[in-house]
């Protein structure tokens, strides 16, 4: 019985270790994608406010 336990508990948290590294990669791409967008204003910031001096 405390076998039982243990197997479970085990395959419970493989389980959800997975499902957190799925839900990990879904949430990684917008914030890359709003950190590529910071950049790129950042860019266009700089090049508007100092390329003129």
């Amino acid at each position: 019985m405390l076998w039982f336990i243990i197997g479970i508990a085990i395959l419970f948290g493989v389980l959800s270790s997975l499902i957190k590294r799925r839900t990990s990669t879904f949430q990684d791409d917008p914030t890359a994608n709003e950190r590529q967008i910071q950049e790129e204003e950042r860019i266009k910031a700089s090049s508007w406010f100092g390329g003129g001096l």
